[in-house]
């Protein structure tokens, strides 16, 4: 990130007042892809000769999107909330 920033001209200052976060959020790995990835796991499943996606997959969700290994996604405490300054308005029952 910091090379193609250097490539374009923009100084390491204005990199680290606007992507700072981003930056040190990078030291620690890449963040994953959001779907956008080469399909390796659809060529295995054709090669394991499987019908299902979820046969192969490293982790896989069940039909509710839950992943079960995880236990996510799972029920937020109050603490967190407030911690992330989020106040839900949720209707009565």
């Amino acid at each position: 990130m910091r090379k193609a920033f250097a490539i374009a001209g923009s100084p390491e200052a204005v990199l680290e007042a606007k992507f700072g976060g981003m930056l040190r959020a990078l030291t620690y790995g890449a963040p994953p892809h959001g779907g956008i990835a080469p399909g390796i796991d659809r060529i295995v499943m054709l090669l394991a000769g499987e019908e299902n996606l979820r046969e192969v997959v490293l982790y896989p969700m069940n039909q509710r999107a839950e992943d079960l290994l995880m236990g996510a996604p799972s029920e937020v405490t109050p603490k967190q909330l407030r911690e992330l300054h989020i106040r839900l308005n949720l209707p009565s029952k």
